[in-house]
Parts: C-alpha cells; sequence; structure tokens
C-alpha cells in the first residue's frame, strides 16, 4: 500500500508543476508560517502565533531553553543538560503538543511527546509557536497547539566559528559553512554537570542544499544528533542535591532527520524519514531500548480563486516502533486535508479548515476548524476561533507488555478528542508596540490514562479521562532597533480534571501547571535580559504535593570587538534560585523529593566570522 502511494505522490507532483504562479512578498510586517502551513502575515492570522527569532536564540542553547519565554507554555525539565525536557501548551500534557521541524512532525510513536532538550539550536533561523488546536491541518497530536523549529538556509558565502566554555565544565564548539545554495554546519556540547552521574555529551551534524530549476527549488536536508548522559534521579537526600541516587545509571540518544523533495511558492512534495534511538540502562531488570522510525510523504498545492486561496494536500506516514516492552510494530495514517482562506468584505478574513485521518488501529478523524480576523479600527484587530483535534494513542499505549509490574497496552483504545475556542484582541499602541489579550477553553475527552486494577493487580491504559481547561494570556511588546525587541507576557490558567480513574484526581488541578506564570524580556544590541516566573504548582493528582513558586533571572552581553571577532558573557540564574521542576521518589524509600534545577552559572565566548 505504501508503494502504491508513493506511485500516486509522483503523478501528483507531476500534475502540480502546471499551476506554479508567484504569490506576493511580505515585506515590513511579520510573516509566519506555522498556522495556516502558507506564508501569512501575522495581522491575517486568526489564530496568534509568537516567533522567537534569530536574535532571541542566541542567549539559549536548546529548544527547551527558548520555549520557557513564550505565553501559554510550560516547560519541564529534570535537572540540566541532558535531562528530559518536556514542552505543555495551555496545560495540555506534552504529548498533546505537535513538535515540527521545518513543518514535519517529529514526535516520537512509541513515546508520544518529543523530548525538547534533545534539539541544540546550531542550525535554526526561528521558532514559531502556535497556541491552539491545529489537526484540522497537521493530524494527530496537535491538540493544545504547534511547535514549529525552522531551520536555517544557505545564504551568502561565510564561515563561522564559535567556542564557549562555562560553569559545570561546559564547553561548546560549533562551525558554520554558509554558500548560496549549501549549509553544513557541525558542533559539539558538553558538561560535567551540577550533580554526580549529571554529565552530557553531545554531537550535531547538519547539512542542507537547495537547487533551483525552472519548476522549483529541489531541497535536501539531513540532521544527525548524538548524546550520552548520566541520569542521577533524585538526590540522596534534600540536603545535598548534587547527590545522585541512580549514580549508575546512563542513557543515549541518537535521532536522525532526513528529507527531500521539490516546492515553489504554490506547492510542495516531500519525503520524510526521522529515526528516534534511545537507550537506557541499567533499567530495572536490564538495559531499556526504544527505537523509533516515521517515514512519511506530503503534498500540497495552493492557487488562487474568487472564492479565496485554497489550499489542499494529502499524507501518509508509517510508524513503526522496536522497544524492550512493546515489541516490534507499525501503525499507518493517510489523510488529506483542504482549507480556504477569503475575504469577507473589506475589514474581515476568515480562514475555514477540514482534515481526514485514517488510522491503521485508531481508525477514522475528522477534524474541523474555523476563525475569522476583524480590523475594528486601523489600529485593533478582534480574533475568534474554534476546532476539534484528536491524538492517536501510540505504540506504546497499545502494545505495551511488561508481565514483570502486570502492565499492559490495548489495541482497541481510541483517540484522544478535544474542542476548543478561543476569543482575542490586538491593539497597536504605537508604530513598535503592540498589546494583546487571549481568552481560550478547551475540554478533552476520552483522554488515555494507565489505570490500576487493585483486586487483579494489573494496570492497563484505557480511555477513561478528561480535562477541562480555561486561561487569559495577555502580552505586550515593542521592537527595538532592527532585531531587538522587549516584551512582557503573563498567563492565567485553571486545568481541571473532570474525570479520573483515581476518585481523589476528580476535580484537581493536573500537576505541574501554575495558575499564574509571567516572562519579561528584553533583547538589543547584543544583550539580553530574561526573568521568568512560575507560580506555584501541585505535583501530584490528589494536589497534596505542592512545587514552590521561583522566579529566574538571566543575562547576556556581547560586545564586537572588531569586523570579524563577538565576545560574549552570559550569566544564568543570576540571584541563584534554589527550585525545582519535577517531584520524583527515592528508588528504595519511595520518598518524594524534587529533581534540582542548577544555580547560578557563568559562560563566556568567542565567535569569528569570515
Amino acid at each position: 500500500m505504501f508503494n502504491k502511494l508513493i506511485g500516486f505522490f509522483c503523478l501528483l507532483l507531476i500534475a502540480s508543476c502546471s499551476y506554479a504562479i508567484d504569490v506576493p512578498r511580505f515585506y515590513g510586517q511579520e510573516v509566519v508560517v506555522t498556522a495556516s502551513r502558507l506564508p501569512q502575515l501575522k495581522s491575517q492570522s486568526p489564530w496568534d502565533t509568537t516567533v522567537i527569532g534569530s536574535a532571541e536564540l542566541q542567549s539559549f542553547k536548546t529548544v527547551g531553553e527558548a520555549l520557557r519565554t513564550v505565553a501559554g507554555s510550560d516547560v519541564i525539565s529534570y535537572g540540566s543538560l541532558g535531562s528530559l525536557t518536556s514542552v505543555r501548551l495551555r496545560g495540555a500534557n506534552s504529548s498533546q503538543v505537535l513538535v515540527l521541524l521545518d513543518g514535519r512532525r517529529i514526535n516520537s510513536p512509541t513515546l508520544g511527546m518529543f523530548d525538547v532538550g534533545d534539539l541544540l539550536l546550531d542550525n535554526v533561523e526561528k521558532i514559531e509557536v502556535v497556541r491552539a488546536p491545529l489537526s484540522a491541518v497537521y493530524g494527530s497530536d496537535a491538540i493544545s497547539g504547534v511547535v514549529n523549529i525552522i531551520t536555517k538556509s544557505p545564504a551568502k558565502a561565510r564561515k563561522i566559528f564559535t567556542a564557549l566554555t562555562g560553569s559545570f565544565g561546559t564547553q561548546q564548539y560549533k562551525v558554520e559553512l554558509n554558500s548560496e545554495r549549501f549549509l553544513l554546519s557541525a558542533g559539539q556540547l558538553k558538561s560535567d554537570g551540577f550533580r554526580t552521574n549529571g554529565d552530557y555529551l553531545s554531537n550535531n551534524v547538519y547539512a542542507k542544499v537547495v537547487q533551483p530549476t525552472p519548476i522549483g527549488h529541489l531541497f535536501a536536508d539531513y540532521s544527525f544528533y548524538d548524546a550520552k548522559k548520566g541520569v542521577p534521579g533524585v538526590p540522596t537526600s534534600e540536603a545535598d542535591p548534587a547527590s545522585a541516587s541512580e549514580p549508575n545509571d546512563r542513557q543515549t540518544d541518537r535521532n536522525s532527520f532526513a528529507s527531500a523533495g521539490l516546492k515553489n511558492d504554490n506547492f510542495q512534495l516531500r519525503a520524510y524519514q526521522n529515526i528516534l534511538n534511545q537507550k537506557l540502562s541499567p533499567y530495572i531488570f536490564g538495559a531499556s531500548t526504544n527505537e523509533a522510525q516515521q517515514t512519511g510523504l506530503e503534498w500540497s498545492q495552493n492557487f488562487e480563486l474568487p472564492i479565496g486561496k485554497i489550499l489542499y494536500g494529502l499524507e501518509g506516514r508509517e510508524d513503526r516502533g522496536k522497544t524492550t516492552m512493546s515489541g516490534d510494530h507499525a501503525i499507518n495514517n493517510y489523510a488529506a486535508f483542504v482549507q480556504d482562506e477569503f475575504q469577507a468584505g473589506e475589514r474581515s478574513t476568515i480562514t475555514a479548515s477540514l482534515r481526514g485521518d485514517k488510522h491503521s488501529t485508531a481508525g477514522t478523524s475528522i477534524n474541523p476548524r474555523a476563525g475569522v480576523v476583524y480590523q475594528a479600527a486601523d489600529n485593533l484587530l478582534l480574533r475568534a476561533s474554534a476546532g476539534t483535534a484528536f491524538r492517536a494513542p501510540t505504540l506504546n499505549e497499545l502494545y505495551w507488555n511488561d508481565v514483570n509490574w502486570n502492565m499492559f497496552g490495548d489495541v482497541n483504545l481510541k483517540p484522544e478528542k478535544s474542542t476548543a475556542y478561543e476569543f482575542g484582541l490586538e491593539r497597536r499602541l504605537s508604530d513598535k508596540t503592540t498589546a494583546r489579550i487571549n481568552y481560550f477553553t478547551s475540554t478533552v475527552t476520552d483522554l488515555i490514562l494507565w489505570v490500576y486494577n487493585p483486586t487483579t493487580f494489573v494496570t492497563q491504559v484505557k480511555n477513561i479521562g478528561e480535562v477541562k481547561s480555561e486561561g487569559v494570556e495577555v502580552e505586550l511588546e515593542r521592537s527595538i532597533g532592527k532585531e531587538g525587541k522587549g516584551f512582557i507576557n503573563y498567563t492565567y490558567q485553571k486545568v481541571i480534571d473532570k474525570k479520573d480513574a483515581n476518585p481523589a484526581a476528580v476535580d484537581k488541578t493536573i500537576p505541574y501547571t501554575p495558575v499564574n506564570k509571567y516572562t519579561v524580556g528584553l533583547v538589543s544590541g547584543g544583550a539580553s535580559l530574561l526573568i521568568k516566573s512560575v507560580g506555584e504548582r501541585y505535583a501530584d493528582q490528589a494536589n497534596t504535593l505542592r512545587l514552590a513558586a521561583y522566579t529566574v533571572v538571566d543575562f547576556k552581553l556581547s560586545r564586537q570587538v572588531s569586523d570579524m571577532i563577538n565576545v560574549e558573557l552570559a550569566a544564568n540564574n543570576l540571584f541563584d534560585e534554589k527550585y525545582a521542576e519535577v517531584v520524583g521518589y527515592d528508588p528504595t524509600t519511595f520518598a518524594p523529593r524534587n529533581y534540582p534545577m542548577p544555580g547560578r552559572n557563568y559562560s563566556i565566548g568567542v565567535k569569528l566570522e569570515l
């Protein structure tokens, strides 16, 4: 079946080439692509998009670090570099956030989520975050939103070399070789960590080639990430946060992403393959392996009609996993989608989308969405949107088979489903200053939970949960100079467990969901100041364990000392805040204990550009 689909996509490519026409280029306003899968002015999109640009990204090492500054996002880490790091949007769990790399999905088909601490920023141009259900254009996993990591493209010929050293034995080395049609970057990042068995060593290689043709650009890219990590577990005691209750546990991650295709302004055909391999040793009764592979084809076409800008496309994907506890299995998903963006009068833009997915075990899912932008005044925009979304069960949830602990998956699981609504107001206070406020509400049903039966001593996954979310996001942003900006954002959210197998969890706040959170940032002229504050939150379903609120201040200053040399100095957690983002349990006593986050740390680096 998959081979037949490849042939069908090739026919679509031949048919598509004759439709290639030019579309307008936009200047003076920020252009985004994620919410509608097409280049679009931010002011014309019903779904507000947060953009983390190249200037801001220089303050971070990983995608996970950068996402901490986004309104409505909760980034949860088990420690410093190399620790598991997940992103949640508007209170949803990490498997309900779709992570894209240049528009193609990279969520693990076995785990459901993607460890955003494993995505280094060496080759990243910008990140777009859309906090809205986007299954109507992207399919499974986009229940609460999408994080799209957009990589660099070949540009003017140049060579860039970077070296950095810092606290905890941290060292980083990067090289970037660029030409008009080819880009190659490579880097190494290592750290001893601030805890016993907290060391980290990663190597990252990225290459992209672009070749113009009469019908569009041929492109191919490849990314490889290899990391070796210590897994310290919780400390042996609260009084010794640098200790490790699991001093011998080790983990290796080896990820690769490859794609190739042809695109122009009006169509794209792309094939891709993601390989995600992870090994944890020891793991209870021995080493645990998690090998996952995604192979897919995507085709999309857009053109102008009197009824608006039409976008439609087809996708096919095979997810295969081979794990210690789930065995060797594969599932397929095929999808078709259509979208219409049109003007309703002089002041309104309406976007409507519909997508159908056919999953080999979870069946068919149809998801619509609609949104409108109304320009009430020259400096005032009103937004409203509604949509449904779904998450198909992972390979682990379908096929888990752990006889030692009596934990089992279920091949008859249904997809998780959600319905969401959003209303927003955006006001331009001046040519450089914009204020936004968004209200959102959503309900997720058929939530997939692991349910323990005390009579049979068996734990099995079931569609039994329901979660209700609502909140408000307030943002104020001012552009400074060519690439700088200052911003303040505040998020208020209530995320309540409405149905659960555990009666003690019903009507309680979902763990690790702060009610209040704010971020203040300033990026200008090579300097950055970031203040990130997260309110108190619960760490268990019954809401009896609490994690204290914290505020972390990061500072960075860079200076151009010559035409070719730039020097930078950074101080993270400037005031040495003692805090944690996750509660774990001692492997011997099962006592709850916090995973500590790094204290004050410094780094100094130099960049040479030829």
